[in-house]
């Protein structure tokens, strides 16, 4: 475990990477036109990669030499994850890729799961990015974090303490999301209180847990600001963070896909940062709209496999009013993206419904997936199957569960041959249907398909 950590702060934390992030903030508040030279000249690198995906081949062999921004929208067709499922070798020609990548995969929280290859270089640009917002938060080097997101180290399975890891290379407290409840908190807060972590990374939903179960135990826990992402964060969860956990809440927007990001300033405002990707809001005939619409986004450093004006499942609206603070990025309101319930297991302890997706990673033949909690002692795992699915993918799914996300679960495969949508038009991909489980908690949080 240390090794693995030192590794990747060796990896991440290099001069290039801060010098990066001095460059990114070095012009935040630059003119609007400096940001769109930016755009301009790192779309050039990302079309002239495109020329050898057969997919994009056609469109940019005609990029011209200047305004390629508006030739992006104007020649290149929104695509979608189905796109690059159905047509995956106009995407990934031949599946092999000649330079250095990693492979990450993503969940089938929207749909079929798909693996992701990223460029050495974006994922140190990736860094970068974090960082300069970790400075928006108030950090500074040197300075000690907590991190309650996905990380796997300890053991599901464990009874005992420690549940949490020093990661003394990164100057890091890495707690288990699988193991906050009721008896492990007073352990946590104690232990938090000793490493002395100035600032939480969290998923909204596990930082919303901490706050709720510090509240309830009469557990101090403070830090002076809680950064959260990759899902979600809902008004009556900033509300409970920020009263209990007494730091300011600093969200971000960002995807597996790397299309696009945003990210809070200190007025609680949402840039969307230009040298990252070049991000749309599209109305439902794919034009640019000033209303709410759907985010749709071009990668600008990912040369591996760059994804060109590709559309995720979430909303947004732009806004009209510059920020408070400055900075001259353009600002989003009203992100709206997937929706999920609250799911417990046998000992009634919350299980995060990112840490869910965890079992679907990798995974190629699953067409669309839903976790439902049916009863308080059962989940089902809901499996639109696509080509090829089998009884040992449903199974790798339940052994995924065991050993990723809880060994407290009873869970069952059921195939189906649709998951439908709500109302709205949104997708819930963790659904709460036994209202006896834990009805207490569950009665007090918002219904938050009611609330998009």
């Amino acid at each position: 475990m240390i090794l693995k950590y030192a590794g990747r702060h060796l990896l991440k934390r290099n001069p290039w990477v801060l010098s990066r992030c001095s460059d990114l903030m070095s012009r935040e508040s630059a003119p609007p036109e400096i940001h769109r030279a930016r755009q301009e000249l790192l779309l050039g690198h990302i079309l002239d990669e495109a020329r050898r995906i057969p997919a994009y081949a056609e469109y940019a062999r005609h990029a011209p030499d200047k305004n390629r921004l508006a030739f992006l929208s104007d020649a290149f067709p929104i695509i979608d994850k189905t796109a690059l499922l159905n047509r995956r070798t106009d995407f990934f020609p031949g599946g092999k890729l000649s330079r250095l990548t990693t492979v990450a995969a993503t969940s089938g929280t929207t749909g079929t799961p798909l693996d992701i290859h990223r460029s050495f270089a974006s994922i140190l640009w990736e860094e970068a990015f974090h960082l300069q917002h970790w400075h928006w938060a108030g950090w500074r080097r040197g300075q000690r974090q907590s991190v309650l997101r996905g990380d796997i180290i300890v053991p599901v399975e464990r009874q005992q303490p420690p549940y949490w890891f020093h990661d003394s290379a990164g100057g890091q407290l890495v707690l288990s999301t699988r193991h906050v409840d009721r008896q492990t908190v007073p352990l946590i807060a104690e232990e938090l209180r000793r490493f002395g972590a100035s600032q939480l990374r969290a998923y909204p939903s596990a930082a919303y847990e901490l706050a709720t179960l510090a509240r309830d135990a009469g557990v101090h826990i403070q830090f002076t600001a809680v950064i959260t992402g990759s899902e979600m964060l809902y008004g009556f969860q900033r509300e409970r963070i920020e009263s209990v956990l007494g730091g300011k809440v600093f969200d971000f927007y960002s995807m597996a896909e790397r299309v696009a990001y945003a990210s809070e300033c200190e007025r609680g405002r949402m840039h969307v940062n230009p040298e990252y990707g070049v991000l749309e809001i599209v109305d439902e005939h794919g034009r640019a709209t000033d209303g709410e619409g759907t985010i749709v986004g071009t990668s600008l450093h990912n040369s591996a496999v760059p994804l060109i004006r590709y559309r995720m499942n979430d909303t947004a609206r732009w806004s009209p009013e510059p920020c408070p603070c400055g900075r001259t990025y353009p600002v989003i309101e009203k992100i709206s993206g997937r929706l999920a319930d609250q799911l417990y297991d046998l000992d009634g302890r919350a299980v995060n419904c990112t840490v869910i997706g965890f079992a679907f990673d990798g995974m190629r033949n699953i067409q669309k997936a839903q976790v439902a909690q049916t009863a308080e002692d059962r989940w089902s795992i809901r499996i639109v199957p696509a080509p090829g699915f089998s009884a040992a993918d449903g199974q790798r799914v339940l052994d995924k569960l065991v050993a990723q996300v809880s060994a407290r679960v009873a869970a069952q495969v059921d195939l189906v041959e649709c998951i439908p949508s709500l109302p709205n038009g949104k997708y819930k991909w963790v659904v709460q249907e036994c209202r006896s489980v834990n009805s207490t908690r569950a009665a007090a949080l918002p219904d938050i398909a009611e609330a998009c």
